[in-house]
């Protein structure tokens, strides 16, 4: 592997193999990831370079990690104790690693996290694929795919102008806000502690209860008010507790609450009934779970990225 510390500066002096300073200018240290890391410290900043592929495996940094444009970074039993950012069209792998900082991506291909430890994420584009994974901050998805599953969200989670934001077993304790998704959402088996908003989605919202988008056979909770209010999707809401009041307002067609949907507050705006015919046919639908297409995505990338770096050579850190 070749790992290459480089320093930048506005101004510098070379003599030999060493790098020197000139007046007042400031550096900027930072180690260039290109090939398999193995578990060593950076204790600098670290850079995978543009259309380059780096693995690291039980490897600690302590700056912040950049993935560049075309870029994959795939990560297993690593700390970053600073911020990562992931550049357009590059990929971030995560399994087993803790992210001290906060997680941008900007336009990137994905993010995959999988029984991890993050702060906050925020990405723009591309798909945010979280697994079994600590979130302590907020995460925020826009206008690329949004899917969580078996994880705890410490603070909100907002999926907007997304093709889809789907939650599956987990919980959130802030506030959950799914606006603007072309294709609608999910929430199955999961709870949110703050307040919850589903609004402008069209396609289908499945808030708790088996349909059309996957099986759900555990119960969702609402411990705030839930808002469903101007979506042109079909949305149901069945097998949920909602503690707050519900609101139902400028939905075309109107919100289906099911026979197992409980709401402890009151009722604003207009709903139906859940009909048996309709109620037969999502059984008999084959569930059309989107994780399973995400993480197809998210493994053909990451067999790419790892025979790239294999084909670096060995670690050199």
């Amino acid at each position: 592997m070749k790992i290459l510390t480089l320093i930048a500066t506005a101004s510098l002096v070379a003599t030999g193999s060493l790098v020197a300073f000139t007046g007042s200018a400031q550096a900027a240290l930072y180690t260039t990831c290109v090939g398999d890391g193995g578990a060593v410290t950076v204790s600098n900043d670290l850079v995978v370079p543009a259309g380059k592929s780096c693995t690291l495996t039980g490897t600690k940094v302590k700056g912040t990690v950049t993935v560049e444009a075309g870029a994959d970074l795939v990560a297993a039993g690593a700390t970053f104790n600073g911020a990562v950012t992931v550049g357009e069209n590059a990929y971030l792998d995560l399994t087993d690693t803790t992210v001290k900082g906060a997680l941008t991506t900007n336009s990137a291909f994905g993010a995959h996290v999988e029984k991890s430890t993050l702060k906050a994420v925020d990405a723009t584009e591309g798909f945010v694929y979280v697994v079994d994974s600590t979130l302590g901050g907020a995460v925020s998805s826009k206008a690329g795919e949004l899917y969580v599953t078996g994880s705890t969200l410490n603070s909100s989670l907002t999926g907007e102008n997304n093709q889809y934001s789907d939650v599956y077993d987990s919980t959130v304790k802030g506030a959950l806000t799914v606006g603007g998704n072309t294709l609608g959402g999910v929430f199955c088996a999961s709870e949110v502690y703050g307040a919850a908003t589903y609004t402008g989605n069209a396609d289908t919202l499945q808030i708790g209860g088996e349909g059309l988008l996957g099986s759900c056979a555990g119960a969702s909770y609402f411990g705030g008010n839930l808002a469903v209010t101007d979506n042109t999707a079909k949305s149901v809401l069945d097998n949920a507790i909602v503690r707050g009041g519900l609101t139902a307002t400028g939905n075309n067609p109107v919100l289906v609450v099911g026979e197992l949907a409980r709401v402890r507050g009151g009722v604003t705006g207009e709903t139906a009934a859940a009909g048996a015919s309709a109620a037969r046919s999502a059984k008999k639908a084959a569930p059309q779970d989107r994780g399973a297409d995400l993480a197809e995505k998210a493994a053909a990338r990451a067999a790419e990225a790892k025979a790239d770096a294999h084909g670096a050579g060995p670690s050199r850190l």
